[in-house]
């Protein structure tokens, strides 16, 4: 086996040159006011990486005959780097890695993720297949490269990855159809940041070719945050469509989830599931993303009799933790058809612990169905962290629905005082639709917006509400529906 190993740069100071004065005392150490002296620190010499070729140096058969399986194992260690060539590399078992192991890289050679495929055997260990369990480490990089799960409803895989630090997967892609969880784990991929200070990031990760949707709570997710992350993970840019059960979900979190970009459509369930955390300086957000729910217009990938049973749109959820605290910014929500949902933004009820606070900034939301718009459902004040309110803030709510589940397009529940709105615009001149509605929340206010509604504008039952500078005719600025 050919091994080239070359050494990283050490960069523009030379060896020679950074080991002068490495037995000088430091600076602070002395007692004189004199001019300090212009040191030089010796910089970390970088680590010696391994790359091999797959299929050069390991032997690693890209046409999908022999499995990889011992190969593979046989090179995971620190500061490898494994490339592939485009083929088919067949994997037949679990690659169970807790060694404590710092970068190591898979990546593709391809000019298209989809050049590399990493393919299963159908059936028997293909069902409920865990690719890669990577449960310690740091610097893990997964890139360029897809794996094929089939067209059938039985073949899976998933990867489980938990880094303390650094861990990229980019460019990656789950192919085939996904089956119900009697024949897959819960998600697709589990991602965790095992450190405080720590930051892992997935980008470019899709997932869009269909699944069994059985109906919650049979279905497979896309993304899991668990209750073991507690630094920071990032989604940046992904495409998630039409799974089993929600696109991403980061309730029980210790860390953050920092959603940036990317499109979540048609997914069962919910199509967004996300708390504000409980990072000890970071909060979760979403910013700069599309989630569209069509249910009468499944994509290309689907089979005969799939359907969504209830794809609800933001679920603002800390599943019995009673976090606080979570940012929606430059976001589009667009409802256009569905059978069934709790809301296209809502949060949890307190018989789930429920969640605090949470913010709506620059979003625009456009609602086609007789889904509830908005439900800022009520708190436990025993159970959630303060403060309780909700913030829309140059929010845009219009679409042709003609009724509301809560009569309001806009639901504020008890104890969620201090709720306000500001520089936003609700429009939904059809059927019979009113525009706010605050129930036992006190201190709650809206302010420089307009509600043009076919309804009442604004309700209390048992609240008090304040208005200044509301408009009830004008209409609103939107851009054009996707």
């Amino acid at each position: 086996m050919n091994r080239r190993t070359y050494l990283k740069t050490l960069g523009s100071v030379g060896v020679g040159a950074s080991l002068a004065g490495c037995g000088q005392p430091r600076e602070e150490e002395t007692s004189t006011l004199s001019t300090p002296q212009e040191t030089t620190t010796t910089p970390e010499p970088k680590p010696r990486e391994t790359v091999y070729d797959a299929v050069e140096d390991i032997g690693m058969d890209p046409t999908g005959q022999d499995p990889i399986d011992d190969l593979l194992d046989d090179v995971y260690g620190d500061d490898t780097i494994v490339q592939f060539p485009p083929g088919e590399y067949l994997i037949t078992r679990k690659h169970d890695w807790d060694r404590g192991v710092s970068n190591f890289q898979l990546v593709g050679l391809g000019d298209s993720h989809k050049d590399v495929q990493f393919v299963f055997p159908p059936n028997g260990p293909g069902e409920e297949f865990r690719m890669l369990r990577i449960t310690s480490g740091d610097h893990h990089v997964l890139k360029n490269f897809s794996i094929q799960q089939t067209d059938d409803d039985t073949t899976s895989a998933d990867i489980w990855l938990a880094n303390d630090d650094g861990a990229l997967i980019e460019d990656v892609e789950w192919l085939g159809r996904t089956p119900s969880d009697d024949n897959a784990r819960d998600q697709l991929l589990l991602f965790d940041c095992t450190s405080v200070d720590g930051v892992n990031i997935a980008r470019r990760v899709y997932m869009r070719e269909g699944a069994v949707i059985p109906g919650y709570p049979d279905g497979v997710a896309g993304i899991r945050i668990t209750g073991r992350s507690i630094g920071e993970v990032k989604m940046i840019d992904c495409h998630i469509e039409q799974r089993g059960s929600s696109s991403f979900r980061a309730t029980h979190t210790r860390g953050v989830l920092r959603v940036e970009g990317g499109l979540f459509k048609n997914n069962d369930n919910t199509n967004m599931r996300i708390s504000g955390g409980d990072h000890p300086s970071k909060q979760s957000w979403i910013k700069g993303a599309t989630m569209v729910v069509d249910a009468d217009n499944l994509n290309e990938h689907a089979q005969p009799g799939d359907r969504l049973h209830s794809p609800s749109g933001l679920l603002v959820d800390s599943t019995g933790n009673g976090y606080s605290g979570l940012l929606i910014e430059d976001c589009d929500f667009i409802y256009k058809s569905s059978p069934a949902g709790r809301g296209v933004i809502s949060t949890s009820p307190p018989s789930w612990g429920g969640h605090g606070s949470f913010t709506l900034r620059n979003c625009r939301i456009q609602n086609d169905t007789s889904i509830q718009t908005i439900h800022a459902d009520s708190v436990d004040t025993s159970e959630t962290d303060t403060p309780w309110g909700m913030t829309l803030e140059n929010v845009t709510i219009t679409g042709q629905c003609s009724e509301q589940p809560f009569g309001s397009a806009v639901v504020i529940g008890e104890n969620r005082n201090g709720s306000k709105i500001v520089d936003s615009c609700i429009y939904l001149p059809n059927g019979n639709v009113d525009g706010v509605l605050v129930e036992g929340a006190e201190e709650c206010s809206i302010a420089n917006s307009t509600i043009n509604v076919s309804g009442t504008p604004t309700r209390t039952r048992g609240g008090s509400l304040s208005l200044q500078n509301v408009s009830y005719t004008e209409g609103c600025a939107f851009r054009d529906a996707l």
